[in-house]
C-alpha cells in the first residue's frame, strides 16, 4: 500500500482508442501483461496456471517499492514465464475489491509480443502456460474481470492498433542551476538530484528498449541517458537539431527531422532540454490533429496547462506498423525517485 500511495503521486497518464486513465484509484496496485504472437496467421494470447490458486490468468504481480507501473508489469512478466518482453499499448484496468472486501485493488495491463521467445515457467507461481486463440482464452480465463483487457486487445487487433513501435521523448533529468555555472553552457551538466532520475529513468525505459537513440548535444542530456545505455548498450547519436540553439532559430528544419525520425518505425528515444522537448511535444500534437480519424485526443500531448514534461520524464507513443506509423497510444511516466 505504501508503494501504491508513492507512485500515485507520480505522472501516470495512458491514452488509446478504448481508454483514457490518469492516475491511481486503489490502495492495493498491480500491473502486468497479455503476451500475444501471430502463429499460422492466426492470433494467440498467452495465459498462465497459478498452482496456488488453480488458476488460468495473465502475467501480473504487485507493485514493489520504488518502482512504477510499466516496470511492474515488465518484472512479473519476466519474473512468472521467463519472457523480456517490449510494452506495447495499454490494455486498460481491472478493478476489483480484495476477498475481504475491505480494500480496491487495481491491475494495469500492457499488450507485450513475442517475436522468438519461449516461455519458462519460474515453477513456483507459475507451473502451466498455454498459447490460445481468442474464444479459447475466453473459455479457459478463470476470472471474467480478466477478459476486459483481452476484449481490448481483441480490438486492438481488429483495428489494426495492436503491432506497434514505441517513439519516446524523454525530458533531460534536472541540471544544476544555469546561474551558479560560469564555463560554457553545452557542458552544464546535472545536479545530484538529475543523476538520481537519470538512473531511475533507465529502469522505466527497460520497458520498451528503444535501439535508435538520439540527443542533443548538450552534456545533460547525455548524461540523463547514460545509465540506461550503459546498462541496455545502443549507439547514441547526438544530433545538432535537438540542441537549443538550432531548434530555436531553425524550427522548420527542427520538425521536418522529427518527422523523418518518427517515419523511421523504430523503437526511438529521443532526449534533450526543456523548450526543445516542448517543441516537439507541440509538433506530435499537430500531427494528431492532421490525422480526421485519429483515435488520440492531442490534449493529451500538449496544452497550454500541460506543456512540458516534468524532469526526466517521458512521453510514449505507440505508432501502429500496419497504419502506416498512425499514432495509437500516448503515454505519460515519471521515474520514481526515492
Amino acid at each position: 500500500m505504501r508503494a501504491a500511495k508513492r507512485i500515485g503521486k507520480l505522472t501516470t497518464t495512458r491514452v488509446t482508442a478504448a481508454t483514457t486513465e490518469q492516475g491511481l484509484n486503489a490502495k492495493i496496485v498491480a500491473a502486468g501483461t497479455i503476451p500475444w504472437r501471430i502463429k499460422a496467421g492466426q492470433l494467440q494470447v498467452l495465459l498462465i496456471h497459478r498452482p496456488e490458486y488453480d488458476d488460468w490468468s495473465w502475467p501480473k504481480g504487485r507493485l514493489d517499492a520504488e518502482e512504477t507501473l510499466p516496470e511492474t508489469a515488465w518484472r512479473e512478466t519476466k519474473e512468472e514465464i521467463g519472457l523480456q518482453l517490449t510494452l506495447g499499448i495499454p490494455l486498460g484496468i481491472v478493478r476489483y475489491k480484495t476477498a475481504n472486501g475491505n480494500n480496491r485493488k487495481e491491475v494495469w495491463y500492457w499488450a507485450a509480443r513475442v517475436v522468438d521467445q519461449k516461455p519458462r515457467p519460474d515453477a513456483n507461481e507459475v507451473d502451466d502456460t498455454h498459447w490460445a486463440s481468442i474464444d479459447e482464452a475466453r473459455q479457459l480465463l478463470t476470472k471474467k474481470l480478466d477478459e476486459k483487457p483481452l476484449d481490448a486487445l481483441a480490438e486492438a487487433y481488429t483495428q489494426k492498433h495492436l503491432a506497434t513501435v514505441p517513439f519516446i521523448v524523454l525530458r533531460q533529468a534536472k541540471a544544476i542551476p544555469a546561474e551558479s555555472w560560469t564555463k560554457d553552457e553545452i557542458d552544464r551538466p546535472l545536479a545530484d538530484s538529475g543523476y538520481t532520475q537519470a538512473k531511475a529513468m533507465a529502469k522505466l525505459l527497460r520497458g520498451w528498449t528503444p535501439s535508435r537513440i538520439l540527443t542533443s548535444k548538450y552534456t545533460r542530456s547525455l548524461e540523463t541517458i547514460a545509465p540506461f545505455v550503459k546498462r541496455h548498450g545502443g549507439a547514441v547519436r547526438p544530433k545538432k537539431w535537438l540542441n537549443i540553439k538550432t531548434a530555436k532559430s531553425h524550427p522548420k528544419f527542427m520538425a521536418k527531422r522529427l518527422r523523418q525520425e518518427f517515419k523511421r518505425h523504430e523503437p526511438a528515444l529521443l532526449c534533450s532540454q526543456p523548450s526543445v522537448v516542448k517543441r516537439i511535444l507541440k509538433e506530435i500534437k499537430s500531427w494528431i490533429r492532421e490525422d480526421n480519424k485519429s483515435v488520440v485526443n492531442p490534449k493529451h500531448v500538449y496544452t497550454k496547462k500541460k506543456a512540458n514534461l516534468a524532469p526526466g520524464s517521458i512521453l510514449v507513443v505507440h505508432r501502429a506498423t500496419h497504419l502506416g506509423g498512425k499514432i495509437v497510444s500516448v503515454e505519460r511516466y515519471e521515474p520514481f525517485v526515492p
